[in-house]
């Protein structure tokens, strides 16, 4: 086993503990990991170079593979001052939070980690950083195998019958005409706003971006909802989503 190991990473979360110690998850092309950093004296140590949303070079230290890795050294490649912003950072924690419960402590490839970093600089750059995270939020869940059924293309068509689609079906994944999306968790989108799904899910994310649904309240609800049955409770969503009502 090699105990050294050097990685570039994405800072996905921090847990401190009660010793001064930090916990942190990490996101890498070759997966999501978990290591502690120690305490320094310094406050320009480790410590300060592992905020969240950081892009970091770091040396790890395991004595065995099971073992909590520790972090010898960090390098900060990158850091998006945009992020700190008010009116971003709650999206930013979003994407960083959905991509922590979309994955696991395995190999999850490259695709995954290059989505969260354009998404993060898209939030952290454009002038609505809202329909990013919207959109990318989507992409994430498409890219987890998880995605509702909807080609992306003008007129998303209902599943049961063809006519356009105005309904997301979150129990099953589907995209729905008004008379069949009937049902009690069922989330009206619009025409406007099942295309915006479809694009997101696997069109250009530019023109999702830049094209976001126009009843926004309603697109964060069905996220929300969708994300509730398909990945679990996340905090910053359900935060989002009030916000949005």
């Amino acid at each position: 086993m090699q105990r050294y190991t050097v990685s570039d990473a994405l800072v996905l979360r921090r847990t401190p503990l009660p010793s001064g110690d930090v916990v942190v998850t990490l996101l890498s092309e070759h997966g999501k990991w978990r290591a502690v950093a120690r305490k320094g004296r310094l406050p320009g140590g480790n410590l300060a170079r592992l905020s969240l949303f950081h892009d970091v070079t770091v040396q790890a230290y395991r004595r065995r593979d099971d073992d909590l890795a520790v972090l010898t050294q960090v390098r900060l490649n990158g850091a998006l001052a945009g992020l700190a912003r008010p009116e971003a950072y709650p999206y930013a924690h979003l994407i960083a939070e959905l991509a922590d419960a979309l994955t696991v402590d395995a190999h999850v490839g490259d695709r995954l980690l290059a989505v969260v970093t354009s998404g993060l600089k898209g939030i952290a750059g454009y002038s609505d950083p809202g329909a990013v995270a919207l959109a990318y939020a989507w992409r994430l869940i498409a890219l987890a195998g998880l995605a509702p059924r909807a080609r992306s293309g003008s007129n998303p068509a209902c599943e049961r019958c063809g006519a356009r689609a105005t309904v997301l079906a979150p129990d099953d994944g589907t995209l729905r005409c008004r008379e069949h999306g009937t049902g009690p968790r069922d989330v009206q989108v619009g025409e406007d706003g099942a295309r915006a799904l479809a694009t997101a899910l696997g069109g250009s994310l530019r023109e999702a971006v830049t094209s976001p649904p126009l009843d926004r309240a309603r697109a964060w609800r069905a996220l929300s909802t969708y994300v509730r049955e398909h990945v679990g409770e996340l905090k910053a969503l359900r935060a989002l989503s009030e916000v949005s009502a």
